[in-house]
């Protein structure tokens, strides 16, 4: 039962990462003013800050139908794209392996490929880019740090 609820939590925080991957990219590639450490998030067409209930990851974009709640200006479906692929493939990596701790490794893999790729292909460059990509990096280093741990978790019970 607990390592089902372990495999459960891990399958919630590939989720979540999946939302601040989608959000951390985004930023990057825009050259958005907010830095990519700053948790808060902004409708891009209002700069309205957006409530927790309206970040829920692809939940919401499906409640509004892809618009903002406060202006009602259709937001990027590839907001949604991006949250399905991390969410789906992490999910989907972890459950064929057995949830072995290297689905972890692969999956922070995955994530800084699928980031950098864009970064280079379509990102604003700047001199705030190495800057924003070492803050992405830390704050990626925080959310996959604390999936790791759920995983080490998981092997000592299994």
């Amino acid at each position: 039962m607990l390592q089902l609820l372990i495999r459960i939590t891990i399958c919630i925080s590939f989720y979540v990462v999946g939302a601040y991957a989608t959000t951390d990219i985004l930023r990057l590639l825009k050259g958005h003013p907010v830095s990519v450490g700053n948790k808060d998030c902004f409708c891009e067409s209002c700069g309205c800050k957006l409530t927790l209930r309206q970040q829920i990851p692809i939940f919401s974009y499906l409640f509004r139908r892809g618009r903002c709640g406060h202006c009602g200006n259709v937001i990027s479906s590839g907001n949604f794209i991006l949250e399905v692929l991390f969410t789906v493939v992490f999910t989907f990596a972890a459950v064929i392996t057995g949830f072995r701790p290297v689905v972890w490794i692969f999956c922070i893999i995955f994530y800084e490929s699928v980031k950098l790729l864009c970064v280079v292909l379509f990102g604003k460059r700047g001199r705030e880019l190495i800057q924003s990509l070492l803050f992405s990096l830390l704050g990626n280093a925080v959310n996959f740090s604390l999936v790791g741990i759920l995983f080490f978790f998981h092997t000592l019970v299994y």
